[in-house]
């Protein structure tokens, strides 16, 4: 072989690669009935939701992502997608992050409301490490703590088809729970706060 066909072979080995991340990039198409796609590698982050947690400074690694993985899931036909994602550190938290609805920009972080003490509401990105139940339509987030019998919280996010287009993508708190989450200790959850029906 010539050293005009390795180079015309590396070009066309270089375009090949771009189609493949570029189509990557876009995010696979999700169901629309709520059920997720789970990313278990590094590696497998579409590039403008890798740019969007470095911006926000969430670290994880390939150990972290296996035992919690991103979650990229559409709540309703009617909702843009998401993806929440777990964040290494002196305490393991969580982010959620909502792409516009073609899926190619860099997706913008969630701030969701959270209720430190009762009747006393502010906003955090980083409600804790969150889980997605489709079939209840649920976001939960439990928040970490590095202390053996810790207080946490719970807080519980009912998505709602008729608030689709908000800043929470249809997601509205439902329920704020409390608990010790003992080391060895069974769960012990009491509700301080639950939205009225």
């Amino acid at each position: 072989m010539t050293g005009s066909h390795i180079r015309s072979l590396t070009t066309i080995a270089a375009a090949l690669a771009l189609v493949a991340v570029a189509t990557h990039a876009q995010s696979p198409s999700l169901p629309s009935d709520g059920r997720s796609l789970s990313i278990e590698r590094s590696t497998d982050i579409p590039p403008p939701l890798l740019a969007a947690m470095r911006k926000a400074e969430c670290r994880q690694d390939d150990a972290l992502l296996l035992a919690f993985p991103i979650e990229l899931f559409r709540p309703s036909p009617a909702s843009s997608p998401m993806a929440i994602v777990p964040c290494a550190g002196g305490v393991l938290s969580g982010r959620a992050f909502m792409f516009d609805r073609d899926q190619q920009r860099e997706p913008e972080p969630v701030a969701f409301p959270v209720m430190a003490f009762p009747g006393r509401v502010s906003a955090s990105e980083t409600p804790g490490v969150l889980s997605w139940n489709p079939y209840a339509r649920t976001l939960t987030a439990v928040e970490g703590n590095d202390e053996c019998d810790g207080v946490v919280a719970r807080h519980t996010y009912r998505h709602d088809d008729r608030r689709g287009g908000d800043d929470l993508n249809g997601f509205a708190l439902a329920k704020v729970e409390r608990g010790k989450l003992g080391c060895g200790d069974s769960e012990n959850w009491q509700v301080v706060w639950e939205a009225s029906k």
